[in-house]
């Protein structure tokens, strides 16, 4: 993990997003969103450019495509 990066816990980045827990597991799961790093626990960290990601990923879902 570098020092200079904000992460986001997964919650954070849920309620940021506006989608839950559960969709961004899911995401991970599917290989559409991967965390950037994890805890030494384990817990998923999202930088910036997963934010980015993640909105590509809700948009194209809004405008009707599937998540293939």
């Amino acid at each position: 993990m570098s020092k200079d990066t904000q992460y986001f816990t997964v919650g954070e980045l849920a309620k940021k997003a506006g989608t839950t827990v559960r969709t961004l597991q899911f995401y991970d799961k599917e290989g559409l969103l991967h965390p950037s790093a994890r805890t030494e626990g384990g817990r998923r960290l999202y930088s910036q450019k997963d934010v980015v990601r993640l909105h590509q990923i809700l948009s194209f879902k809004y405008l009707g495509f599937s998540l293939e």
